[in-house]
């Protein structure tokens, strides 16, 4: 059952599917109406909330669902993570209000457009043109009237937000894609596209890719700071004369759609992230809290963790690369709890740590974060875990690999753990000795004082043969040398120091890594 810009419980649940909305309480049952969501925001008076889809993020309590109830809303949504799903049951049932769980790996954000989505194709408030449009859908689809081609509005990680649904109007496969996937698709031509269109304070015409039909765009603002884009598609036939007015319009019409929606997935982000920073370092319920990411208390997990190879990532940064690790495991349908802690993104992921497909997938993302970020990053991976009660330990472990592999001895962007012991006592070592003279004393002194007094190249010499791991003939070959030029100079080196001891072969080989003078392996 529907009426005019309202839905069923029922149709609201089944048509968002289990994975979006899980029923807690329905005092009610499904038959209650349901309207347009609404973001909780404590600071604001709960008013012209009448049949509300009310999005509770942050901690919800019996409190907000008891004023909620006074207030008429229809349905509470809250992601229980660290909170008592039965009591807030109880609660919703003593306030007379439905209540439903959201994941926690869906964002505020998503959950509005996606109801909003569904009033407007099921229950649409009024008719596309008629008037200023209720929604982003209606938006799009009035915009694609009056332009006379199809519409899209997407936010600024080209997350398709809205799109029209004007019959006859054609589109590509790349609006296609973009509408299934609700992402436009990746192409080699997006960045500059789509920064053409930010710099703009006006329309802007695309004609890449080439193989796909041209579109008009322009950037949606809001006191200058940009927050999406909208686009319209000239397929046969041009667009209108007005096309530009009509998408000023319309832009300046979606800004506080856009502005809403983006400051509830900065707020659902903040709270995931800080969720997520409880579980890394074992605080609170910390079964309860991996079950709100949706992984399972006991199974094996293993920690990953990004950062960039210098420097501190901002905090744009740091989320671009969370959203795409996290697009990642869910393309790969593999279960994990994502986020920013400290300026870093972090992955709690239900996979051993040796698992092929985990490091393609952490390669994969460091090469789309280079592309579109520029810099070089880099990523540790923690030893695989019992379950989530070792995380603190795993995201050490993570923490120390990548530590390594921005480090002198490793040269892989990505390293494991359980692989990377030598590089990081070799980390531990230099750390230890870089204030101390011994670094850089002898053995190593007596023969770099030699080449500076005589002009001999011993130390290159010894350099390459401690790298071909004592292997003269291939020491001589890299050397360009022959080899009995090169037993020759280590005879000669020899005299300088005691060549033949052990030790002092130890002390030399430590003192020209540590310098990184020498690579595995020559």
């Amino acid at each position: 059952m529907t009426a005019r810009g309202r839905i069923t419980l029922g149709v609201l649940i089944d048509s968002l599917g289990a994975d979006v909305v899980r029923p807690l309480a329905l005092p009610h049952g499904r038959e209650p109406l349901a309207g347009s969501p609404v973001i909780y925001d404590p600071e604001e008076p709960q008013t012209g909330l009448d049949g509300a889809v009310l999005l509770v993020s942050g901690r919800p309590s019996a409190e907000i669902l008891a004023r909620a109830g006074e207030s008429g809303v229809a349905v509470v949504v809250v992601k229980p993570g660290t909170c008592d799903e039965q009591a807030l049951a109880t609660a919703a049932k003593a306030a007379g209000v439905a209540l439903l769980a959201a994941p926690a790996d869906l964002s505020w954000g998503q959950l509005y457009t996606l109801v909003d989505a569904l009033l407007a194709m099921v229950a649409p408030a009024e008719d596309p043109g008629a008037g200023r449009a209720a929604d982003l859908f209606a938006l799009a689809n009035e915009v694609a009237v009056r332009v006379g081609g199809a519409v899209a509005i997407e936010d600024l990680a080209m997350r398709v937000l809205a799109y029209s649904t004007v019959e006859g109007q054609l589109i590509d496969d790349l609006r296609r894609q973009g509408i299934l996937g609700r992402r436009v698709p990746e192409h080699p031509t997006n960045p500059e596209e789509y920064a053409a269109v930010l710099r703009s304070d006006g329309v802007v015409w695309s004609y890449e890719p080439r193989e796909f039909y041209p579109r008009l765009a322009i950037a949606v603002r809001s006191h200058g700071e940009a927050l999406g884009t909208i686009w319209a598609v000239q397929a046969e036939e041009p667009l209108a004369a007005d096309a530009a007015r009509v998408l000023a319009e319309a832009a300046a019409a979606a800004a506080p759609h856009l502005a809403r929606i983006n400051l509830a997935a900065d707020e659902a982000r903040r709270f995931r992230d800080e969720c997520l920073g409880w579980l890394l370092r074992g605080v609170g319920a910390v079964d309860e809290l991996a079950t709100s990411f949706g992984l399972l208390p006991g199974e094996p997990v293993t920690v990953v963790t990004l950062g960039p190879y210098a420097g501190v990532a901002d905090a744009f940064a740091a989320s671009h690369v969370t959203d795409l690790l996290r697009t990642a495991y869910m393309a790969y349908r593999i279960r994990a709890a994502t986020g920013v802690v400290n300026g870093r993104a972090y992955a709690i992921v239900a996979a051993e740590a040796s698992a092929p497909l985990l490091r393609r997938i952490t390669l994969d993302v460091l090469a789309r974060v280079s592309e579109r970020l520029g810099g070089s990053w880099r990523a540790g991976i923690g030893r695989t875990l019992a379950s989530v009660a070792a995380v603190p330990a795993g995201a050490r472990q993570a923490e120390e690999a990548l530590r390594a592999v921005c480090g002198l001895f490793s040269q892989e962007p990505v390293g494991a753990h359980e692989e990377l012991s030598a590089a990081l006592f070799l980390m531990d070592v230099e750390a230890a000795l870089r204030a101390k003279p011994s670094l850089s004393g002898a053995p190593l002194a007596l023969v770099t004082a030699h080449d500076a007094r005589h002009g001999t190249h011993y130390v290159h010499s010894l350099t390459v043969w401690i790298g071909a791991h004592y292997d003269v003939p291939r020491a001589a070959e890299l050397l360009s040398l022959h080899p009995n030029t090169l037993r020759y100079r280590l005879r000669r080196i020899g005299e300088l120091i005691a060549l033949d001891d052990p030790d002092t072969r130890l002390v030399l080989a430590l003192q020209l890594r540590l310098s990184g003078a020498t690579k595995p392996g020559g």
